[in-house]
């Protein structure tokens, strides 16, 4: 069963085209964010009704909440979105939408949404450009790259992609085994991906770990 979490503005396409895209099935639920104040209430409430009435004439069974999150502050909002992203369900697949509705909202579930990255199947976002869903990577920026691993994660990002575990060996002063042990806990922190797919085990630095080389 999955999540959507949205806000909602007043272009019903930017909460009900990701759920489309992805598809729907009962036991599946909507919850739409929605500013604690708004100046044109009659409007959002009838952009709510119209999203509900195209998404149940699709699935009947699929579920629509709207919550209203705090806006007075910026921390404010973003406690209030790392909340209900906290209070999904672990068994549930999380999709956050981050296509439409205020910036005011909008921008503190991007921030919140960072902070969940690693609870988060999966990130969409509805293009001003062309109209388009595309699904984004979230780095996860909670993660941290081992102070001892440093040299070995080193040379894997100056690679620019697949290095083989021998190529790093050749490339450090670090014996075989330490480096492996290196390359097992940069994979733990999620700042690097490996590929068995070929006799020789080979690395290279995921999005997250190129974002955090950056700070």
């Amino acid at each position: 069963m999955r999540t959507y979490i949205s806000p909602i503005g007043y272009d019903t396409r930017r909460a009900t085209r990701p759920v489309i895209n992805q598809g729907m099935q009962g036991g599946d639920m909507l919850v739409l964010l929605r500013p604690e104040a708004e100046s044109d209430t009659e409007w959002a409430n009838q952009t709510i009704a119209d999203v509900k009435q195209y998404l149940h004439e699709a699935e009947p069974a699929f579920e629509i909440n709207v919550e209203r999150v705090e806006t007075a502050s910026f921390e404010a909002t973003v406690r209030d979105c790392c909340r209900l992203l906290g209070d999904i369900e672990p068994d549930r697949e999380t999709i956050v939408s981050l296509g439409g509705g205020a910036r005011d909202v909008l921008l503190p579930l991007t921030v919140a949404s960072l902070v969940y990255a690693n609870q988060i199947d999966t990130a969409l976002f509805f293009s001003d450009l062309d109209s388009t869903v595309r699904e984004w990577v979230l780095p996860d920026l909670t993660t941290q790259i081992p102070d001892r691993t440093t040299d070995t994660f080193t040379i894997i990002l100056e690679a620019g992609g697949w290095i083989s575990l021998s190529e790093i060996v050749s490339r450090t002063s670090h014996s075989k085994s330490t480096v492996v042990r290196h390359v097992n806990d940069l994979e733990e922190a999620g700042v690097i991906q490996a590929d068995t797919s070929e006799k020789a085990k080979r690395v290279r630095v995921t999005f997250s770990g190129e974002i955090l080389s950056m700070a």
